[in-house]
């Protein structure tokens, strides 16, 4: 279990991008990456994946 002393960055959730539904937020992420307009303490969230390792929050959540 860490606890937060334990944490190596500087910034938690520094800049959020929500979308309603989206691909992948992990692809979201690898895009901003590749096209260099992410800052350390960027978070991707979504209502829906299409194509994520997890298609909602809610299958997360009800399962």
């Amino acid at each position: 279990m860490e606890r937060e002393s334990d944490l190596k960055t500087k910034y938690l959730i520094r800049d959020v991008y929500y979308y309603s539904q989206i691909d992948s937020t992990q692809l979201e992420i690898l895009r901003r990456i590749k096209a260099n307009t992410i800052t350390n303490g960027t978070l991707v969230i979504a209502d829906t994946q299409t194509h994520g390792k997890r298609h909602s929050w809610k299958s997360l959540v009800y399962r």
